[in-house]
Formats: structure tokens, sequence, C-alpha cells
């Protein structure tokens, strides 16, 4: 029989704080925990996930026998390097592109009312709905473009 454990991180994590270059302030729980393929480190951001935020989740794969201190550091040098980067502006209502980047996730969530689609883009905390992301696009017509996906454990720059 296959044993499945259940782990939260929000539940079971420790609290870690966290300054921007602006003095804004973080909050994200931090979890290490065993995964079949070696040391998975967690950090998931506490915050009310509504129509326009989500929390930003950060993840670093590790081997089992890496030290879990310094694992954690990586993790949080992550989150440090992510929450100063800064990939959206909001001009006249509507989000826009910064610095013709965008780095973030996809996530998925059943509590979309304004969105066709159950996919959305976590970019700066910010919850962008495929609909958004496209309007985005629209100033863009006739760039070229990039677009790489990345597992959730490995560094973007």
């Amino acid at each position: 029989m296959n044993e499945s454990k259940i782990h939260s991180t929000l539940d079971d994590g420790y609290d870690f704080f966290i300054n921007d270059k602006k003095s804004k302030e973080y909050h994200f729980k931090i979890a290490s925990f065993a995964v079949p393929s070696g040391l998975l480190s967690e950090a998931i951001e506490v915050k009310e996930e509504d129509l326009e935020n989500l929390p930003r989740k950060f993840h670093v794969l590790s081997n089992f026998d890496e030290d879990v201190e310094k694992v954690e550091m990586l993790l949080k040098a992550k989150i440090k390097k992510a929450i100063n980067q800064v990939h959206l502006i909001k001009d006249y209502g509507e989000w826009q592109i910064s610095e013709n980047t965008l780095r973030g996730t996809i996530d998925s969530t059943d509590k979309l009312s304004d969105s066709e689609f159950n996919t959305v883009f976590e970019i700066d905390g910010k919850r962008i709905t495929i609909e958004e992301f496209v309007k985005m696009l629209e100033s863009y017509e006739a760039f070229k473009f990039k677009f790489q996906i990345f597992d959730s454990t490995d560094s973007v720059d």
C-alpha cells in the first residue's frame, strides 16, 4: 500500500518576515519536507487571496543529505530577489508590463467569475487572468518575444 502524506506549509511552517527595498513588509511561512526526489523547501506568502491578489510561492529542491539551514537561506535569497523586482505597473486602471519582462507562476483556480479560464498568472503577487494577460500584450504588436517556462524549483534570472 502506497501511503500519501499531506503537507501544509501554511499550517506547519515557521514565520518569516522580510522587507523589500521600499520597506514594504512581506510575511511568509517556510517549511522543508521530504518528497520522493529529495528535500523540498517551500515558502508561501501569508495574505488574503482575492480577485486581485495571489500569495507568492517559492521552492528549492535539494538532495536528502543537504543542510536544511543552507537550503532555506537560498530560498530566502530567492524571495528577496523576487520581491525587489517589479514586472507590472498599473496605468489608467490597466496592468502594463514593466521593462518588457514578466516573471511569475502559472496557477489554477476555480474562483474566477471574470474569466473564461481556470488558469491565472501570479505576477508580483497579483492575480492576472488570461484575458488581462492578452490585453497587456496588445501594445507589443509586431514585437518579437521569447516565452520560457521553468520548473518551480528553478531559479529564473
